[in-house]
């Protein structure tokens, strides 16, 4: 029975490959036939028509150079009739090589024996005549004879364009023919060869394949998750073997299943119990915001999981800012974290506040299908209750100090003004080292007062619209006398149409006076300083650029933080410039980052909001 199916299936199919190949040879050979007859018209004909038209074109040139004669204009006549002569006999030496209607080759022996030859040397002798033909004589010449001659010869290049072109389309109405008689061809041997198909097929689906209807109906069974069933099909063929196949298949599905049953459910139990166990507190949605579970941490904030289940994140917590975080999370897919200030959220606990740090993630499945997102609040109170402690710790230490240093600096500058009496080399060289380093520890004082404010926000950011174009000029003014005594060059890219900014104009202003600072001390004599700004996603960016030594890539990821000064760099500076920067435009929303590489120059770019229609200033 095995062999007898294999014998049905390669003889059906060989019976189909054999039809497919008759069908192939036929349609092949009616377009070999026809494509040789297309190419005898463009090889026989084609060509003289198109020498004849390029005879009657020469012959129009010619005539045209015989006229020139009249209008006193012999030298461009020539010109021209040389031109136009080559071209006629290069077209009629064409047309003599491809004779092939009957009667042209008549006309061609007219054209070249009798016609043009006398018509040639009419023309030269007119042209040419020496002494020149009078006026009346070239006259009478043109127009008893030169024009005769033309219109004859023109009058059998036009013979021969019309026996072509009649040849032509006696050849395109016998391709058509031979089209239509070969469509109707393919056509019947399409018919036949479909009556046969269908003949071996409804007949290899009544000895063969009915019986897989049976095994493919059980088969869908199985793949609906009915894993219970078993195909009863008692065969010693390929279809035999292939019921035994599913069944096997089946009963291995059916332990696959039982077992990813159990380890889902293991791994389900697990997974609650860490949620559970977690000490920070966090809330489930769905993908519209509804609250689906809450762990033990969570419900101690916000209630049972059972009364919060399905209903709005807002409604759930009391702080806007977790279902705003939960909203934009869902929406845009992506992880919401905000950065500063605006990452800490502050939940009442019974009668203590306890600061969370609010992570909102989206949730999705295998398939990347949107599931819903997972607010984690992470407990920060300790932490927020330290850096507060170092923030006064700073603020007072540096206030206190302040008063000490500036008794220090004037008893100095007493000194060195000779209050005291006046001072050697030595003692002034002393003096004048003591006056930088207090100096420098007053600017480093003034920075750290500076950045627990803005840390502190004690000194909020005072918004208005501002131009870009006024920050730029305001900072560059500024350090303007350093690039000078440097010889640096500076070069701004500030488009026209750029828009205002949302900001602080003193506190950008310093951010770029900053910027630019940095630039000038690390940038050698003779380079350049560039800056740009463009609008990229409703936010304007700021972007300084340096030739200068670069930073190494070490240094380049804590470039930002406190005290952070590259070796070598010239000093000046205790490192909170670009510290402050940061604190500055994080408190506008914008960011700010560096790329560098050692010897290429650097860049810094930093982001500001685009101001709305509506807002002014605050």
């Amino acid at each position: 029975m095995m062999r007898n199916l294999r014998v049905q299936l390669l003889a059906s199919h060989l019976t189909l490959v054999a039809l497919m190949v008759v069908m192939m040879a036929g349609a092949v050979a009616n377009f070999l036939h026809l494509g040789r007859s297309i190419d005898r018209i463009l090889k026989d004909n084609y060509l003289s028509v198109e020498a004849a038209q390029d005879m009657k074109d020469a012959l129009e040139r010619i005539d045209s150079a015989n006229a020139f004669l009249l209008a006193d204009q012999p030298a461009r006549g020539r010109q021209q009739y040389q031109e136009h002569r080559r071209l006629f006999e290069s077209a009629f030496s064409i047309e003599a090589r491809n004779i092939t209607e009957r009667g042209e080759r008549d006309v061609v022996a007219d054209i070249g024996d009798r016609l043009w030859p006398r018509f040639r040397r009419d023309t030269e002798r007119y042209l040419y005549a020496q002494p020149p033909m009078s006026r009346p004589a070239a006259r009478s010449t043109y127009f008893k004879t030169l024009q005769p001659e033309f219109i004859g010869l023109k009058e059998r290049a036009q013979k021969v364009l019309d026996l072509n072109q009649a040849a032509i389309l006696k050849a395109d109405r016998q391709a058509k023919a031979e089209a239509r008689r070969a469509s109707r061809m393919g056509l019947a041997l399409t018919a036949i060869a479909l009556v046969l198909a269908l003949f071996f097929a409804l007949r290899m689906i009544r000895s063969s394949l009915t019986p897989l209807s049976t095994l493919a109906r059980q088969a869908e069974e199985i793949g609906a998750g009915h894993l219970n069933q078993r195909i009863e099909l008692h065969r010693d063929d390929e279809i035999g073997a292939l019921a035994d196949s599913f069944n096997h298949m089946a009963e291995s599905l059916r332990e696959a299943h039982r077992k990813e049953e159990e380890r889902l459910r293991r791994a389900e139990r697990m997974s609650d119990e860490a949620l559970e166990s977690l000490y920070d507190p966090v809330v489930v949605t769905d993908d519209e915001g509804r609250v689906v579970h809450l762990n033990r941490a969570a419900e101690g904030l916000f209630g049972p999981a059972a009364r919060a289940a399905g209903r709005a994140a807002g409604q759930v917590v009391d702080d806007p800012r977790v279902a705003l975080a939960v909203e934009r999370a869902i929406r845009q897919e992506r992880v919401s974290a905000e950065e500063g200030e605006s990452a800490f959220v502050t939940l009442s606990t019974g009668e203590k506040e306890r600061a969370y740090r609010l992570r909102v993630t989206p949730m999705r499945d295998s398939d990347s299908t949107l599931l819903g997102a997972v607010a984690v609040l992470e407990d920060v109170t300790h932490l927020r209750q330290l850096d507060r402690l170092k923030t006064e710790f700073i603020s007072v230490a540096s206030h206190e100090l302040r008063t000490p240093v500036t008794s220090l600096l004037l008893s100095v500058q007493l000194l060195e003004e000779g209050a005291a009496g006046p001072l050697n080399a030595e003692q002034s060289e002393v003096v004048s080292a003591q006056r930088e380093d207090l100096e420098r520890l007053q600017r480093m004082m003034r920075d750290l007062l500076d950045l627990t404010r803005l840390e502190a926000s004690v000194e909020p950011p005072r918004f208005e619209i501002v131009p870009p174009r006024e920050l730029v000029d305001a900072a560059t003014a500024a350090v303007r006398s350093q690039m000078e005594e440097g010889a640096l060059a500076l070069s701004e890219d500030i488009p026209m149409d750029i828009p205002g900014v949302r900001a602080d104009r003193a506190q950008i202003t310093r951010v770029l006076v900053n910027l630019l600072s940095n630039a000038v001390r690390h940038t050698p004599r003779g380079g350049r300083i560039t800056v740009r700004t463009c609008e990229t996603d409703d936010k304007v960016a700021f972007r300084v650029e340096d030739t200068g030594s670069g930073i190494p890539t070490d240094y380049l990821p804590r470039i930002f933080d406190r005290f952070v000064q590259v070796p070598g760099a010239t000093r000046g500076g205790a490192g909170l410039g670009l510290s402050i920067a940061k604190t500055i435009v994080r408190a506008h929303g914008g960011d700010i980052r560096a790329e560098s590489e050692p010897g290429q120059g650097s860049v810094f770019t930093f982001t500001l909001p685009v101001a709305g229609p509506a807002e002014g200033k605050e």
